[in-house]
């Protein structure tokens, strides 16, 4: 049995039954719909060569070596769809809703799955995805210096069950030149939509939704246009910090990662920083003066931050002086501002 289901029905379904992704490899690296599991009907080289076929001989000849290349997989692609749904009832989608999504159905189907096929496929999932940008969000935004514990905050906002979105954590990424988290990865701009989207889709519109005040790339990821300009419109919270509990913070958070990223991450910042001073903070980090190395690079960050926030186009700027440095006591401030 085999149901073309559109994207609200996709929508709802996606949460009470697996999704498979029938594309190649490339394509699900690049983006896919978040929680999907790729089972790709092709190879990266068989999608090419059936397109060089296509082009050159024509569809015919086409379907017949893609047909070659996926006959003797079949059994492979049962194993793997078991295994990502032993109860039998599944979710299918390739780009357009074509012949890959079609077909792969249609050999669940005859082997006694029970299908749901997304009607237009990713390309339709993507639309909804970029059209959600549009909505409008209650963003409120919480700035500050670098070390100010902006995360620190929204995590203890989030555990007095107040809405946050997380952006660095979504783009796996601190967003400076010393941003990279231990992993070193971080996801495709388009996934990266994909999975700030569906975090963004059951949050209610009616409360605030914390973000942490960011420029339009966080690492190499880059917020979605429509999203970033109602960001930038936002009611703005700046951290007013003192510079030695940032600098203490920040010790605490970046000293453990050891000295070649530290190293790096002041390679990146040289010519900005001035040779002089990019000296001075590599000298003091080959000595383990960690406080040393921070003072420095916040002289430069400070300096950058402070032009930012004089370009901001926010309807409203609140600063607030921080005098007791504790997340929770802070969370709970910004709780109290009614305005």
């Amino acid at each position: 049995m085999i149901d073309i289901i559109d994207i609200e029905q996709f929508l709802l379904q996606k949460k009470e039954y697996p999704v498979i992704d029938v594309r190649s490899p490339i394509e699900y690296a690049k983006g896919h719909i978040p929680g999907s599991v790729n089972i790709p009907l092709f190879s990266d080289d068989e999608r090419a060569r059936i397109g060089t076929v296509y082009k050159k001989e024509g569809p015919e000849k086409a379907v017949k070596l893609g047909e070659s290349f996926a006959n003797p997989k079949i059994e492979q692609y049962l194993k793997f769809s078991l295994k990502a749904c032993p109860e039998k009832k599944i979710i299918v989608y390739c780009f357009r809703g074509g012949m890959r999504s079609q077909r792969f159905s249609s050999l669940l189907s005859d082997n006694g799955f029970s299908v749901m096929r997304l009607d237009a496929g990713y390309k339709c999932y993507r639309q909804h995805i970029l059209n959600s940008f549009t909505r409008k969000y209650p963003l409120h935004i919480l700035g500050g210096r670098t070390g100010s514990g902006k995360t620190e905050i929204l995590i203890e906002l989030k555990k007095q069950n107040i809405q946050i979105v997380d952006l660095e954590k979504l783009a796996n990424h601190r967003g400076s030149a010393f941003g990279s988290f231990e992993s070193g990865y971080q996801p495709t701009s388009e996934y990266f939509e994909n999975c700030l989207s569906e975090e963004l889709s059951v949050l209610s519109t009616e409360k605030r939704i914390w973000i942490e005040d960011e420029s339009k790339n966080i690492g190499r990821v880059f917020i979605p246009d429509d999203f970033f300009k109602q960001m930038k419109k936002a009611p703005l919270v700046v951290l007013k910090v003192p510079r030695e509990s940032r600098v203490v913070r920040l010790c605490r958070e970046y000293a453990g990662t050891g000295h070649a990223p530290l190293v790096a991450g002041v390679g990146k910042i040289t010519k900005r920083l001035g040779g002089e001073r990019a000296a001075l903070a590599l000298s003091a980090v080959e000595r383990n003066d960690y406080a040393e190395a921070a003072t420095i690079i916040l002289e430069y960050y400070d300096k950058c931050y402070d032009y930012g926030l004089s370009k901001k186009e926010n309807s409203s700027i609140k600063m607030l002086e921080i005098i007791n440095d504790d997340p929770t006591a802070i969370a709970m401030e910004l709780i109290a501002i009614k305005n």
